[in-house]
């Protein structure tokens, strides 16, 4: 049975209290009160069911929002962490006030003290070698040059592979490269280069890396379009694709190469194991009288093979050192076409590119066309970077070949003092004067714009920079965003370069008139270089001598030692009487003399009005009193 509820109790006790009242107040009344006791019994046990069907129900109700209140909480997100609480201002700014920012700085030490040319110049690695920091940076410099010259080459009778090779234009990299390359000199370069102009910044004045350049040190093209694919590379698939379909790369071998190199790339012994096996085979085809399509297909890829081992080991070096980027590749499908491509142009855009990471402090390696970047200094510069000429050497090859240079000391130190007090007669601003019947000077090499090798790859080119390279005055440049114009891109700069004539060349009017001296500027050139520019290095230890390449900034600063000066024009005569001279030479060394005299003159002429003024009369009674008083002192 149910037990009774507590309400039924309280309702019984109730009712015989009321029965216990009845008896005592009389008969009479007792029949109303039964009747109201009833009525009240009965709506006290209405009450009491309707209270426990109400606890009943909320009972329900509780245990079934319960349940959905859970499924609600598994059904919700994670509460999100809670934000850091910000500092309030008001109660810390006494005691800990907001950093000001530093102005922006206008001028740097050493220059420039314009900052229209070169805004970034504060991240230039010539800001801390300035201060005294990072006197043993040194980059290291990748070179393939080894694995070219011990690349075992086709015997010269297999026609079908030398036809296609020397009609490709590439053969000529197969004689430009060096077992050595000099780490510290060319880190001493690398930290002259200034992105914002595409050029060195040297005490004499600005040199660039030339379209003519590469084309006579190189022998390769610098006509024709522009390498102009997308990126830097390409996808794993399309890399896949191309390399089943044109260099007879199995697939499961080539998706194993590619997750080894960690892209669409294949190293140097992968490639030249593939161009091996190529070459075995199609001799075998062919030895076999295999069909003719199948023989061609093996020799074609055998030619793939090679060409982009030899570009990817030359102008295309990355910083691996280790593996060549497949999408080169795309540029050697058709085998008759390869010649159509400006190999030139887009190689020294690679080179230009990794030119502008050396000339940030946090660089270590560095990459492109080393041997180009050597070769180009052994040209122009007589007394930087041992090496030896050989003799064997003909204009046939190309002028890198001419050298061959010993391998340096890797820290810069040395040269980048060197460059510091570099003179103008120790630069030979056009060396290929015997060479042009060989390879006559291009028209191309006067075009001022972007160059480019892909679209991430895109640097400026500007001659009217660095005229003494081409025989001209040098005169104050131009700003390079007039020339290398913003907001294109590689579409746009294919379309400038095949037009350059209409709107990207330096006219003749830009180019001034022809040099007398090779070294010939006009006047307020250096002056104004020293300004906008930064051309030396480290700061000047007290007592330095002079040199040639900053005679005008030293008439501008009023400092020279005319000791010195005069020393080192006795000597220069000297040498020039010993020697054989003719006529023209002979005006060229005193015409050097004369100038070399310029700040003797100007520093005289500034004691001569010193004197005069009395500042020196003063000086000398002054010290002359001095003397006469230590005179006295001693004797007593």
């Amino acid at each position: 049975m149910d037990e009774p509820r507590p309400e039924d109790a309280e309702s019984q006790e109730e009712n015989e209290d009321v029965e216990e009242n009845i008896s005592e107040e009389g008969e009479e009344e007792g029949e109303e009160g039964e009747e109201g006791v009833d009525e009240e019994a009965e709506e006290a046990d209405e009450e009491a069911d309707e209270e426990g069907d109400d606890d009943g129900e909320e009972e329900v109700d509780e245990e079934a929002e319960e349940e959905t209140e859970e499924e609600e909480e598994a059904e919700q997100p994670p509460p999100e962490p809670k934000k850091p609480r910000k500092k309030v201002t008001r109660v810390t700014q006494g005691r800990n006030p907001p950093q000001v920012k530093p102005p922006p700085v206008t001028c740097y030490d050493g220059g420039p003290s314009d900052l229209s040319l070169l805004p970034g110049f504060g991240k230039h690695v010539a800001v801390p070698l300035w201060k005294g920091e990072l006197q043993s940076r040194y980059l290291r410099v990748m070179n393939n040059g080894k694995k070219i010259n011990n690349f075992k080459i086709c015997p010269k009778e297999y026609s079908w592979f030398w036809n296609v090779v020397n009609a490709s234009g590439l053969e000529t990299l197969r004689r430009t490269n060096y077992n050595h390359t000099d780490w510290g000199l060319l880190t001493a370069f690398a930290e002259r280069w200034h992105p914002e102009t595409g050029t060195f910044h040297l005490p004499i004045g600005e040199m660039t890396i030339t379209l003519d350049d590469v084309s006579s040190l190189l022998h390769i093209s610098i006509t024709g379009k522009m390498l102009d694919h997308n990126g830097t590379s390409c996808t794993k698939e399309d890399g896949e694709e191309m390399c089943v379909e044109y260099l007879n790369f199995p697939i499961s071998k080539c998706k194993k190469e590619f997750q080894k190199m960690k892209g669409a790339h294949i190293g140097f012994k992968a490639l030249k194991d593939l161009y091996l096996d190529n070459l075995k085979d199609a001799l075998k085809a062919e030895r076999l009288k295999k069909p003719a399509e199948d023989v061609e297909f093996l020799r074609e890829c055998t030619i793939r093979c090679y060409l982009l081992y030899l570009i990817g080991a030359t102008i295309f070096t990355n910083k691996s050192m280790q593996y060549v980027d497949v999408i080169f590749l795309t540029y050697l499908r058709d085998l008759s076409l390869v010649n159509t491509w400006n190999w030139g142009a887009s190689g020294l855009a690679y080179l230009y590119n990794y030119l502008d990471a050396a000339s940030r402090p946090r660089c270590g390696n560095h990459g492109g066309y080393n041997c180009l970047f050597q070769a180009w200094i052994m040209a122009h510069f007589k007394t930087f970077g041992g090496r030896f000429v050989d003799e064997r050497y003909t204009h046939d090859n190309p002028y890198a070949a001419r050298f061959l240079p010993l391998k340096g000391p890797k820290f810069p130190g040395q040269h980048r003092s060197a460059l510091d007090t570099m003179r103008m007669d120790e630069v030979v601003f056009c060396p290929y004067e015997e060479h042009r019947q060989t390879r006559p000077f291009q028209d191309i090499s006067w075009y001022t714009g972007w160059i480019m090798c892909g679209s991430a790859i895109i640097n400026p080119h500007l001659p009217e920079r660095v005229l003494r390279q081409f025989g001209h005055v040098q005169s104050i440049p131009r700003h390079p965003d007039v020339s290398a114009k913003a907001g294109m891109n590689r579409f746009t700069i294919a379309d400038a370069f095949a037009s350059y004539l209409t709107a990207n060349y330096v006219t003749e009017e830009m180019r001034g008139p022809k040099v007398v001296r090779a070294f010939d500027t006009v006047p307020g050139y250096i002056p104004w270089l020293y300004r906008v520019s930064h051309p030396k290095i480290l700061p000047p230890v007290e007592a330095d001598p002079p040199t040639h390449a900053n005679l005008e900034e030293d008439n501008v600063s009023g400092e020279c030692d005319v000791s010195e000066v005069t020393k080192k024009v006795r000597a220069d005569l000297r040498k020039a009487l010993d020697g054989q001279l003719n006529l023209a030479d002979a005006l060229v060394v005193i015409e050097k003399a004369y100038t070399d005299l310029d700040p003797v003159d100007a520093y005289l002429v500034r004691r001569k009005r010193r004197r005069d003024s009395g500042e020196g009369t003063k000086k000398r009674k002054k010290k002359k009193k001095t003397t006469t008083e230590d005179a006295g002192t001693s004797s007593l």
